[in-house]
């Protein structure tokens, strides 16, 4: 414990210990230590006498709580005292930790006293001054002062950290039930000033009954509007971004314009045939509100959108649509011609601002010699194990290629053109220009593949082209083939498959954005 040698002593007396009053939640002890200085008073005397003040009739102990204690192990029944003269500091740390040892002190009372005293003690100087060498100058730490009251150094913190509330504040909530639970203390004292006296006035107004309730309150009603007009406009076209999205096919003017293309006589590829032959099944169409939600949420108006995998001209036609300027790819020039006529005719497209290419969307050979050209890049890759031919009659075409290995290079030299050719992205600086590429999954049982996930395996290829894995959406579809699959599903004991997904990547600058 600690000695209070500024004050002047007033003599030096045999007390009784009885009469020696201690503050004993001030005042905790070690066993081992007590008995070791009993055996050596036993042996050799008390060396250095105890410290009490005299306060009202009484004395009140200062220092010396192991020798007290170890005179007590003796037997003795008085010890050899140091009485201090009154003095205003010493008077007040004495009702300090007298206050202290009450146990009706709520949190901020706890607080303002724990400050009080480590004043002053610095006052007595006898306490460490934060920024002083305080273990050469052996003086008392926050921590020895933890372990005398029985906290650990954390749970001191705590309770001392409820002296920073606002003054204000502290007046208010001091003598009501709030100010007795710590953790509410604790957290309040780190809200700025008008957080703080606006959840004080809740609680005192009556306006929330519980400090949870108060404190949510007051933050909504501070709440920064942090969302931008860019962040907002978005918002409005796209609603909530979700993981799983679910986009039903809406009669609306951009699935009109995409009709003309999909549904016309030379673009049509019929999959199957239903009801004994009568009813044809087409190949799949991207939903073309699918298409514009991902131009609206990665792109803004004039920025460069690709498609080098056209098809029929979803993802290029919602791009023209929504004031975006459109290069496209695809090995058929039927679908090339009519996207061409509907963007021009349908959108408010400028010639100079579409190009397209009958072409690979492979090799992307065009721009063989450019680098970070594009704003966005977005495709729907034709299917493994050759599940849906579109009859373009080029080898060139992905939905020739059944066996997986080869899929697998021909979509690991497509991922490195296009990482090539998008734009950096900073997570830094919230800057995306993603790689968005909807894929489903395929299966082949009879040759020992399995089921195969598209988008596993172009995560794969992506890592391993250097491409960052930045967000990953799943489309709930509702595709009219799906009824075909029900027996064979139910027969072979797997699901029937009701979902893409759309994998987005990007390629972040070479700096900390990597990491």
């Amino acid at each position: 414990m600690h000695d209070y040698e500024n004050a002047e002593p007033k003599d030096t007396i045999e007390i009784p210990i009885d009469e020696i009053k201690v503050n004993r939640r001030m005042r905790r002890t070690d066993e081992e230590r007590i008995k070791d200085l009993a055996e050596s008073i036993k042996n050799i005397g008390l060396l250095h006498n105890i410290s009490v003040a005299l306060k009202d009739g009484s004395y009140v102990l200062l220092s010396g709580l192991h020798r007290l204690e170890a005179f007590k192990i003796l037997g003795r029944t008085s010890i050899t005292a140091t009485v201090r003269q009154s003095n205003d500091r010493i008077d007040q740390l004495i009702e300090v930790e007298e206050n202290l040892v009450r146990s009706e002190l709520n949190a901020i009372q706890t607080a303002e006293h724990i400050i009080k005293r480590e004043e002053l003690l610095i006052a007595l100087g006898k306490k460490a001054v934060v920024g002083n060498n305080q273990y050469t100058e052996d003086k008392i730490t926050n921590e020895d002062l933890a372990r005398q009251m029985g906290y650990t150094k954390r749970t001191y913190q705590y309770k001392r950290s409820v002296a920073n509330l606002n003054p204000e504040v502290k007046d208010l909530l001091s003598e009501t039930k709030f100010a007795e639970n710590l953790m509410d203390m604790v957290k309040l004292q780190k809200e700025p000033d008008h957080i703080q006296l606006e959840v004080a006035n809740l609680l005192l107004c009556g306006k929330a009954r519980t400090f949870r309730r108060a404190f949510v309150m007051a933050q909504m009603k501070f709440k920064q509007d942090r969302w931008t007009d860019e962040i907002k406009e978005v918002k409005d076209k796209i609603g909530i971004p979700k993981s799983i999205m679910k986009w039903e096919r809406k009669d609306t003017e951009l699935t009109k314009i995409c009709s003309l293309v999909s549904d016309s006589e030379d673009t049509i590829v019929n999959k199957r045939t239903a009801y004994f032959g009568t009813n044809p099944v087409r190949n799949y169409q991207t939903n073309p509100e699918m298409s514009r939600w991902f131009i609206n949420f990665f792109s803004k108006e004039g920025d460069l959108v690709m498609d080098n995998f056209a098809g029929r001209g979803s993802n290029l036609i919602a791009a023209a649509y929504e004031g975006r300027r459109v290069v496209g790819y695809d090995l058929s020039s039927t679908n090339l011609d009519l996207i061409r006529g509907t963007c021009l005719e349908h959108t408010r497209i400028k010639p100079e601002d579409l190009t397209l290419h009958h072409s690979c969307g492979i090799e992307l050979a065009e721009y063989e010699s450019c680098s970070d050209h594009f704003d966005m890049i977005i495709n729907d890759v034709p299917y493994i194990f050759g599940a849906e031919d579109y009859k373009s009659g080029d080898d060139r075409d992905l939905c020739k290629v059944k066996n997986l290995d080869e899929y697998h290079k021909r979509m690991e030299v497509c991922l490195k053109n296009m990482k090539r050719l998008i734009k950096p992205s900073s997570w830094k600086d919230r800057i995306f220009n993603p790689i968005v590429m909807k894929v489903g999954s395929g299966r082949r049982n009879s040759i020992g593949t399995g089921l195969v996930s598209m988008d596993v395996e172009l995560e794969i290829i992506a890592r391993k082209v250097g491409l960052t894995i930045h967000d990953k959406i799943f489309n709930e579809l509702r595709s009219s083939f799906q009824s075909f699959n029900v027996g064979r599903c139910i027969e072979n004991k797997y699901t029937i498959k009701s979902h893409e997904c759309s994998v987005v990547m990007v390629k972040y600058v070479k700096s900390q954005d990597a990491k």
